[in-house]
């Protein structure tokens, strides 16, 4: 009896432990909630964002253009034969500079030489045969005017002085044409330049249209870009520009773009064809076919006030900044100017050394309090 009363009180002393704990657990709890539940009662405007933020400041701001082109010949020139014939020498080799009128290459001229006497001949004997009916008319024109022939007989002496001036010219041009067929088993460099490639050998038959050679001229070059449609319309030609190239490594050369396209030629028909022209001399020594970065300065702004890019909320004429005053941030048009690789100018709305929001302004809203190191 005695054994069951004392177990009696240790279950009642558990029970009243347990319900103890559990009053404690359910008032922490409470008070838990209730803290959450008076913090976010707060207005969001007033509880401090924590934000990154910079100084508006003064710089000289440049804008440009950037794109990537390939390096061309400022000429490159197919030579192809104008005769046929057996190659008798060839005069070149492959990275030979040549100067315009150069021979490359001699193809047999005998026959072309033969056809040059036969020709010459033939323009002095017409020559020769049209001075004959001039003399002959002249007479002629003494008779008649003496009465002594008549003048069907001066008419005779008149033809016969067209047909043989017909004949002598056609003798002339005879005369040329073997001359030139002669001038073509030599044939020459079009223009001064270096020899890229050559096709044929000594010995080898030529026939006309056959390529003989390539000759380029990259004392100068071209480099080719395709600027966007966006970029295109701050460019004009004349403009100065700076290549840089890869291959190259710290090598800064100056051009000037030559042309600007009208019109596209791209599939999407959203991008234009610039060329810049380039100044190849030996430091530089360009090669066709390479890769070059261009860039163009299209703009400058000395002593500029500027602030970074990552300020910027919105565009154009929405584009505005959250400007930091006594630990809230107020939104702030702006009005911009040149656009830099990190920097913008800013023309009004912001004054030197106003505070601005830089990083966390996603989450804030006009008037929200803010907090930053």
């Amino acid at each position: 009896m005695l054994k069951d009363r004392t177990m009696t009180r240790r279950n009642k002393a558990v029970l009243i432990g347990a319900g103890g704990l559990l009053l404690l657990v359910a008032i922490g709890a409470l008070v838990l909630t209730s803290s959450r539940s008076q913090a976010d009662a707060v207005p969001p405007g007033s509880r401090p964002r924590a934000v990154e933020v910079g100084t508006v400041g003064r710089a000289t701001l440049s804008r440009s253009v950037s794109a990537v082109g390939t390096v061309v010949p400022l000429s490159d020139v197919t030579v192809s034969s104008e005769t046929s014939g057996r190659i008798l020498k060839v005069l070149v080799k492959v990275g030979d500079t040549v100067r315009g009128g150069q021979p490359l290459l001699l193809v047999d001229a005998e026959l072309r030489e033969a056809a040059v006497e036969q020709a010459s001949a033939q323009a002095r004997a017409a020559e020769a045969q049209a001075e004959k009916a001039r003399r002959d008319l002249e007479r002629s024109e003494t008779l008649f005017a003496s009465g002594d022939i008549a003048d069907v007989e001066l008419e005779v002496y008149r033809l016969a002085l067209r047909s043989a001036e017909a004949a002598r010219a056609a003798a002339a041009a005879g005369l040329v044409q073997a001359r030139r067929a002669l001038r073509d088993t030599r044939i020459a460099a079009p223009g001064n330049g270096l020899v890229a490639s050559r096709k044929v050998e000594a010995g080898e038959m030529l026939a006309p249209g056959m390529e003989v050679a390539n000759i380029i001229d990259i004392s100068s070059v071209k480099i080719k870009l395709s600027v966007p449609e966006e970029e295109v319309v701050q460019l004009s030609a004349g403009q100065e520009v700076t290549v840089t190239v890869d291959a190259l490594p710290g090598l800064r050369l100056p051009g000037t773009i030559y042309t600007v396209g009208a019109k596209s030629e791209s599939p999407s028909g959203h991008t234009y064809p610039v060329e810049v022209i380039v100044k190849n001399d030996q430091q530089a020594s360009l090669r066709a076919g390479m890769f070059a970065r261009v860039e163009i300065r299209t703009g400058v702004a000395e002593d500029a006030l500027v602030i970074p890019k990552e300020a910027l909320i919105g565009e154009g004429a929405r584009a505005s900044v959250y400007v930091v005053e006594d630990g809230v941030a107020w939104l702030r048009e702006v009005k911009l100017g040149l656009q830099g690789q990190d920097s913008l100018q800013v023309l009004a709305g912001l004054e030197q050394g106003d505070r601005i929001v830089t990083f966390g302004h996603k989450v804030l809203r006009d008037g929200s309090a803010v907090r930053y190191k």
